[in-house]
């Protein structure tokens, strides 16, 4: 079936580039959509490392180890939390640039009417001027390359966990070759 992790792990994230795609091309993307993306994408990357476990367990001759079995996971986590951090960068930036324009919209308006209370100027210009250091973290925080940040380290993390789950798994119940 698979003949190595980085196989799994292109195969499985080309499968959440097209559950990603398929939100945005059906307008799903802003609303109750949007939180779910993230436990999809856990549901596959937990699936990628079980394949590539079970793939390494396929190809090697005789018993693996739990390291190897941790190693194998590790890796097909890595690749596929790389991989994806790539298509949310290429997703954010190119396909759906406006996302975060849309997110950032009710954050700067909030800062505008807090900053509005609090003094008596009427200009919007000048308010926004001197919640420049605010805005500028806002705009950061909701960027394409903060997003593909933080979707990449949270999936190595998480893929490393599943590695140690599934390994602790496959070696305590055998049968996975089959």
């Amino acid at each position: 079936m698979f003949k190595n992790p980085f196989q799994v792990a292109v195969i499985f994230a080309v499968v959440s580039l097209a559950i990603k795609l398929l939100v945005f091309l059906l307008g799903i993307q802003h609303g109750a959509m949007e939180q779910y993306i993230f436990f999809i994408y856990m549901l596959i990357l937990l699936i990628a490392v079980f394949f590539g476990i079970r793939t390494n367990k396929v190809m090697y001759e005789g018993n693996t180890t739990f390291g190897q079995d941790f190693r194998t996971g590790a890796r097909t986590a890595s690749f596929y939390a790389i991989i994806v951090t790539l298509i949310t960068y290429v997703y954010y930036a190119k396909i759906d640039p406006d996302f975060f324009s849309i997110k950032q919209k009710p954050f700067i308006d909030g800062l505008y009417e807090a900053a509005k209370s609090r003094i008596n100027i009427d200009s919007k210009e000048v308010i926004l001027k001197n919640l420049g250091n605010a805005i500028y973290s806002v705009r950061l925080q909701l960027s394409p390359y903060a997003q593909s940040m933080i979707t990449m380290f949270g999936l190595v993390f998480l893929g490393l966990f599943n590695s140690v789950v599934f390994s602790f798994l496959m070696k305590k119940y055998p049968g996975f070759k089959k």
